[in-house]
């Protein structure tokens, strides 16, 4: 499995991570590591788990500095790269946070519906992001 990993990221260059830290332009989302990185690159699982077992989900929440001029909600649209095409839409809701009061947060919860490489754009207002991010299969 970690074999099959490895390789899938060599062939997607999905966005690097900094310790467990990924941006989408000015959006910034804070990972678990463990789950959603892979050879130092963002990775997401198939469906709505991180680790099905535990019940763990695919939650991150992005932040974005209260400065920039974003609405209420921001959509993510996911577009699979590659000859097999696909895609999914989020649509996260403003929230704040009293250890980051200087920030909004965007709760997510993705569910990627397939395998591949992925283009992940982000939009509130006028305010854009995009990444790549590997989504790999993971046991049920």
């Amino acid at each position: 499995m970690l074999l099959a990993a490895l390789l899938a990221s060599a062939a997607c260059l999905a966005t690097p991570v900094h310790g467990n830290v990924v941006r989408a332009g000015p959006f910034v989302g804070y990972l678990a590591p463990q789950y959603d990185v892979v050879n130092g690159r963002f990775r997401l699982h198939v469906g709505d788990y991180r680790d099905r077992a535990s019940g763990l989900s695919q939650k991150i929440p992005w932040f974005i500095p209260r400065s920039y001029p974003v609405r209420w909600s921001f959509t993510v649209i996911g577009r699979r790269l590659g000859p097999i095409k696909g895609r999914f839409k989020s649509v996260l809701q403003q929230a704040s946070s009293p250890s980051n009061p200087n920030k909004w947060v965007f709760p997510s919860s993705f569910s990627p519906p397939r395998a591949g490489c992925w283009s992940l754009t982000f939009r509130s207002g006028r305010v854009r992001g995009r990444l790549t991010v590997l989504v790999s299969n993971r046991p049920s």
